[in-house]
């Protein structure tokens, strides 16, 4: 039993992970209930959409613990809403409780998700140093080799792969569409944004994490086309320069890196079809998200107490 600051700050993250795992709970439901909606947005109103799901239990999860356990909150809180929220021995933590299960699990996942990713950035990292000293390579120009392939790698300071052999075999607007496509990539410092994202979803459970991660990927190809297209050469040029890099690229041997940004490397068809839209994609639902965020956090809020003793009295029975 522990009484006084280290109960409170324990307290605090189970109150926090509780409010996290429901949130999760709950988004992952709607994440899987939603993808056709998701398919008819427009790639930056998708990307918005998906930081929300990573970023929304954190947001909510804090937000509720710092108000609970807020000091000067009963002076100006109405007394029913002090019921709600008001948290019993809040100076006090018991070690051998189901709360400690709760915190470890937590923690658990944090420490997993920060040694995996660092390892993936250092490995990156390596793997870029390793290609960079390689005679031909230079940064930001096209690269003399046999192999075809075009890329953006790099975190803090991305730089654009692209291959002679590649250049050779396209015409002057597809090589034109490929370079703003990884120029995209760099300006938006994408592997950054996709490292940043992989780590937020990682506390997701493993099939929707995976699910995240490969769809915020596909949105980042979506968003570098569209860029590509706004230079003049328009959705079919880019469209039938996706294919055909897919094609000429088939067996050659690549960066290999979940942290890189390929030309060809994420789910064609959807590229495809998303440049042959008849309609342009939808705008990111702000006033949706407003409404879903204040429920969320609203029924995390007024509930978590009367959660806590509902399980509490499973377990006292």
């Amino acid at each position: 039993m522990l009484v006084g600051g280290y109960a409170i700050t324990l307290n605090s993250v189970f109150i926090a992970a509780s409010v996290f795992f429901y949130c999760s709970l709950i988004l992952t439901f709607v994440f899987r209930t939603t993808e056709q909606w998701r398919v008819k947005l427009s790639a930056g109103a998708r990307q918005w959409v998906l930081w929300s799901f990573v970023l929304i239990p954190w947001l909510v999860a804090l937000s509720v613990a710092s108000v609970v356990l807020m000091p000067d909150s009963a002076a100006v809180m109405p007394s029913w809403f002090l019921a709600l929220t008001h948290w019993h021995h809040i100076n006090v933590f018991n070690l051998y409780s189901w709360h400690s299960a709760i915190v470890l699990l937590f923690s658990a996942a944090s420490f997993l998700a920060i040694v995996r990713h660092t390892h993936q950035l250092l490995k990156h990292r390596s793997a870029l140093g390793a290609l960079l000293t390689l005679d031909g390579f230079t940064k930001n120009s096209s690269v003399d080799s046999t192999v075809i392939y075009a890329f953006t790698a790099g975190l803090f300071r991305p730089k654009v792969f692209i291959s002679s052999a590649l250049q050779a075999q396209l015409s002057a607007a597809e090589n034109d569409i490929v370079c703003r496509h990884e120029l995209a990539h760099q300006q938006r410092f994408d592997p950054l944004r996709k490292w940043s994202f992989s780590f937020l979803a990682a506390f997701y459970l493993p099939f929707t994490s995976n699910r995240l991660r490969r769809e915020f990927s596909l949105c980042l190809e979506l968003a570098a086309d569209d860029y590509a297209a706004v230079g003049g050469s328009g959705g079919t040029t880019v469209a039938s320069t996706v294919i055909k890099l897919c094609r000429l690229s088939r067996n050659q041997q690549q960066f290999s890196s979940p942290l890189s940004c390929h030309f060809y490397a994420s789910e064609i068809e959807a590229r495809v079809h998303y440049q042959l839209r008849s309609e342009p994609g939808r705008s990111f639902p702000l006033s949706l998200f407003v409404v879903f965020l204040c429920v969320l956090l609203a029924s995390c809020l007024l509930s978590v107490d009367s959660y806590h003793h509902a399980v509490e009295a499973i377990f006292s029975h």
